[in-house]
């Protein structure tokens, strides 16, 4: 990604795509690893662990853990997926403004 003397990043097309891609990847990755833990945690307990200290654990995963990687985690992607979406969507033509520009500069 190059970097002007004023500060301008230039984003591509391509790196909003593949941003929205490591989006996706990371959630499918993300609720899979979910899905295990809760799995383990729900084995766990009470077969293998029980008494307070079970109990503790489990408040704890459902109060605490479950919420983070459950809906926080889901809403922190949404917002991500949409910043990238509404980005893309903002760069002009397919290989962007610089291109675009240096197209009509050598006009």
């Amino acid at each position: 990604m190059a970097m002007g003397s004023t500060g301008t990043v230039n984003i591509t097309p391509e790196m909003m795509q593949n941003a929205l891609a490591a989006v996706e990847d990371y959630r499918t990755k993300s609720a899979n690893l979910n899905k295990e833990l809760g799995e383990t945690v729900e084995n766990l307990i009470p077969a293998n662990f029980s008494g307070s200290a079970a109990d503790g654990f489990k408040f704890f995963y459902t109060s605490k853990i479950e919420p983070a990687v459950g809906e926080e985690l889901t809403k922190l992607l949404n917002t991500l997926k949409d910043m990238f979406d509404a980005t893309l969507k903002a760069i002009p033509g397919d290989q962007g403004i610089d291109e675009q520009l240096a197209s009509e500069n050598r006009k």
